[in-house]
């Protein structure tokens, strides 16, 4: 297909074209599949400005979209993501029909910001409804597990609590502050803030988490006492014992 875009026009121009001639929008569509790096990234960008200014432009384009998720340059994978999220926001199941692909993205091995890009669309998600929260908590929960201590967790801890802030079922917030827990009572500053933050949405399981922690330590303690006993009793009996061999002597 021929373009009425290069790499070098400037951005601003195409993205008042796409967004007011369906022509250029279908072009930028076919560009997301060129195999010319730069044509992939030119049109990723402006297909970003012309969701923002107008999402329903580009539902017609969401296979486009979708399998550009692909494509291995990383600007073009969370451009498209962006999209997404965007689109999301009117039609919400297309984030069920990009799961697979998004899902590959939230584990991307050479881009953080294409993983919290990933991580953000899933949360958002999450947010609408308990059903579609209790869909994407397993990824989130595996995704803050495997990326805990990175750039990108922190942001990610922030979607979450974005999330939770919304209509996240119950026991999806009752796992995520039982996976915070640790860091509820261990962590300093600012993820020890955000712990506590998760902690607010499950009372209840934090102070049953408390509970067992207490217990555990009043066994641990318990069982410290009695072996302390015992060895205490076996060094007695062992002294008697000395002192009847003597006085057999």
């Amino acid at each position: 297909m021929k373009y009425s875009f290069t790499p070098e026009t400037p951005l601003e121009e195409t993205v008042d074209s796409a967004c007011r001639r369906v022509k250029t929008r279908r072009e930028l569509a076919d560009a997301l599949g060129n195999e010319l790096r730069l044509q992939r990234e030119y049109a990723a960008r402006v297909f970003v400005e012309v969701a923002h200014c107008d999402a329903a432009l580009l539902q017609e384009f969401s296979a486009e979209i979708i399998d550009a998720l692909d494509r291995p340059e990383s600007l073009t994978r969370y451009c498209m993501i962006e999209v997404i999220g965007i689109l999301a926001s009117q039609n919400p199941k297309l984030v069920l029909t990009a799961y697979e692909p998004l899902e590959d993205c939230l584990y991307d091995e050479d881009s953080g910001t294409v993983r919290l890009y990933a991580f953000r669309v899933f949360a958002a998600y999450g947010a609408t409804g308990t059903a579609r929260s209790s869909k994407v908590w397993p990824d989130l929960a595996m995704a803050l597990r495997c990326f805990h201590g990175d750039p990108e967790f922190i942001p990610m801890v922030n979607e979450l609590i974005t999330m939770l802030s919304g209509k996240a079922d119950q026991k999806v917030k009752d796992a995520a502050a039982e996976l915070f827990y640790f860091d509820l009572e261990n962590a300093r500053g600012l993820l020890r803030r955000k712990a506590e933050a998760i902690a607010e949405f499950a009372p209840d399981t934090i102070t049953r988490l408390r509970a067992e922690t207490q217990r555990k330590v009043d066994e641990a303690e318990a069982r410290k006492a009695a072996e302390a006993a015992a060895a205490e009793a076996a060094k007695a009996d062992s002294e008697v014992d000395d002192d009847e061999d003597e006085e057999e002597e």
